[in-house]
Parts: structure tokens; sequence; C-alpha cells
């Protein structure tokens, strides 16, 4: 058993409630603060992995979450001139709506846990009465801004994001990527979910499903910077971009609408140690990345639940104060997960720049078909 701290977390996102799980279960004393502690109004879709299974197993949501979850079972990638460049298996992956893994998570804070809702404009307060500060407060991180030397803000990329959901079925599971823009397409979390892969290989893409149905579509675009007054004109000149393209995108942008659309630029962390002295950084507030591996979420996870097990196992057996425990537990944190972090924040930059090629896109969609071409064949010669 643990030996209990005294811990405080802002931010109730993923990293704050998973953490506030995990850590309340091991006895922990948590009060945990957000301004709003609001469920997200537009439920876009967010893809589970193995490992984060493995921690929402841990926290006790992983019957819930595969319960509001869809499993896909690949997809695929289109290059500029809107041919398939590559088929990728979705392996065990599932599909969440980011609004009911936070729900889900909401629900599972125990009782134990004190919930404050009060805006927080100086962290420094936060730390005095307690033996550990959380910073779970997203890639604006105040905690990290005020805690960490040097220049701390977050990073743009010059892009900007569209996120929405579509009242129609799926036409496809796809990222198309374009000359300077990608497009994706993937099944809405939460509804009943088909068997609807795409299998085309030429611009006109067709797809499979069996009888089961499904009743929405989550999507999403990353562009050079631009923006409108109104998420109305941003959608228009979404279209101006990629509209006749590809078939399965003009299907999904007719049904897209403002009020489903979420509109924000990308904004990444820089390399931060996510300890100093008595302060974390979990999540985002540590390794805000680029969307394009699917792993922000899943690093929240298992930043939360690796935090708890760190904690734990520096209190089996030791006869020091609470703060001898705290040390080594932090620092056995920074081990296990400092490295893991910043190789997903590196990868997901560089399949940014992958996906988002301009003045070459045709030689990256021959590379990436070449690539396919012999890992099949490989695979073949196992086989054999």
């Amino acid at each position: 058993m643990c030996r209990p701290q005294s811990i405080r977390i802002l931010g109730a996102g993923v990293a704050g409630l998973a953490a506030a799980i995990a850590l309340a279960e091991d006895g922990h004393h948590i009060e945990l603060i957000d301004e709003r502690f609001e469920i997200p109004s537009v439920g876009t879709s967010l893809g589970m992995f193995a490992s984060a299974q493995s921690a929402m197993a841990r926290l006790g949501v992983l019957d819930d979450v595969r319960n509001a979850s869809i499993a896909p079972r690949r997809g695929v990638i289109y290059g500029q001139d809107g041919q398939a460049i590559a088929t990728l298996p979705a392996g065990d992956a599932l599909l969440l709506a980011r609004s009911d893994l936070v729900q889900i998570l909401r629900d599972a804070v125990p009782e134990s846990v004190q919930q404050v809702r009060r805006r927080i404009e100086d962290v420094r307060p936060l730390r005095a009465g307690v033996d550990l500060l959380i910073g779970a407060d997203g890639v604006h991180s105040l905690v990290r801004r005020s805690g960490w030397p040097g220049r701390q803000s977050a990073r743009t990329h010059g892009m900007t994001v569209l996120r929405g959901t579509a009242d129609i079925a799926p036409p496809e599971i796809s990222e198309t990527w374009g000359g300077g823009w990608l497009f994706g397409i993937t099944p809405l979390a939460g509804a009943t979910f088909a068997d609807t892969t795409a299998t085309a290989t030429t611009s006109t893409s067709t797809s499979t499903s069996t009888s089961t149905s499904t009743t929405g579509t989550n999507w999403f675009a990353c562009l050079p910077e631009h923006r409108a007054p109104s998420v109305h004109a941003d959608l228009a000149h979404l279209r101006s971009v990629v509209g006749g393209r590809r078939p399965a995108i003009d299907a999904v942008l007719a049904a897209a609408r403002p009020e489903s659309t979420l509109v924000h630029g990308l904004h990444t962390t820089p390399p931060v140690h996510p300890v100093r002295e008595n302060v974390v950084l979990l999540g985002d507030a540590a390794l805000a990345m680029a969307p394009n591996l699917g792993h922000g979420a899943n690093t929240a996870l298992q930043d939360a639940v690796a935090l708890a097990t760190a904690l734990r196992n520096a209190s089996a057996g030791r006869a020091g104060s609470n703060s001898a425990t705290l040390s080594a537990a932090l620092r056995a944190y920074a081990r296990n997960r400092a490295l893991p972090g910043h190789a997903w924040r590196i990868g997901s930059a560089l399949m940014l720049r992958t996906a988002m090629m301009d003045e070459h896109a045709g030689l990256r969609d021959r590379a990436v078909q070449a690539a396919g071409s012999l890992a099949r064949r490989r695979a073949e010669a196992l086989r054999r």
C-alpha cells in the first residue's frame, strides 16, 4: 500500500482525470482543480491503441470504453493524385469519441477526490500545502510556463486544423495526403459500426460493409494557416482547397456543418523534462504533439498510470520520509516516460511534415508505395 501523499492536480481533461482516478485508488489525498469541468461539445474521435487500453484497464474503465468504441479493421492512405498508396491494418485499436472518454473518466473519479471549480491565474500558491502539484492543464500549460525556465510557451506550426462530425455513414476509412494538405475520414465513435473499409485502389473508391449500419462520420483536415471570421467561412475555404479531389471527401464536406466543426491552430510543446522539484507535467502539458500518429490521449493515459505506479513502487518497503519517497518516485517516472514521450513527439512531427509535403508530394507518394510493396513481398516470403 502506498504511503498517502497530498496531491493537487490542475486540469480535468484526459490526463488530469486519469491521474485523479489512479492516485485516489492508491489512497492518496487528491484535489482536482479545473475552471469548467466540461465535456467537449463536439465528439471527434480518438484512436486508442494497446498501450492506452492497458492503462484504461488499470483505471477500471476499459469495459466502458469498449462499449462506447468501434473497432476498424484497416484504413487507406491516398496520395496527391487520389491513388491509394498504402493500406494500414488497425490491429487492436479502438475509435472513441473524446467526449465519451472524458465522460467515462469523469464518472470513474472516486468520491474521495475533492473537485474544485476555479480559474487559476497564478500557479505558485498551488504548491503550498501539498506534497505534489501535477500540471495536466494542456498544451498552453500555465504550470509549465510558470515553473520551467526559459521560453516554454507552446509552439505554433503555421497550420490550421479543422475537425468535425457529419450525419452521414462514413464513405470509407482513409487519410488523403494532398499537396500541402491532408483530409481524414473515420466512423463516428459511439455509433453502431459497419465494416466500412476503403478497398478501391483508384480515385473512384468503393466500400465494403456488413448489414449493421453506422450513423455518423468523424473527419479532420489540416491546411496551411488560414483563419476566417466564422466557422462557416472556414468550411468554405476548406472546400475551395480540397473540394473535387476525391468523391469521399466531397461527400463528407457536403454534410459538414459549422455547429459540429472545430477550428484551431496546431501547437506543440517544446522539449521539456517532465519533473521539476515537486511539480510534474502530464499529457499535453509535457508532450503536446502533432496529431498525425494519433497518440496524444494515449500518452496522457499512460502518463497518469505510470505516475501512480512510480509512487506505489517507491513506497514499497521504504522507511524514509514522504519527501524522499516522492523524490524517488518522480525520478523513476521521468526515467520511464520522458524518452518514449519525446520519441512519439518527434515521430509525430516527422509524420506531419511527410503528410503535408507540397513540392515533393509525388516523390513522397512513390516512396510510400515502394515501401509498402517491399513490406508485402517480405511478408509473403515469410509465409512460404
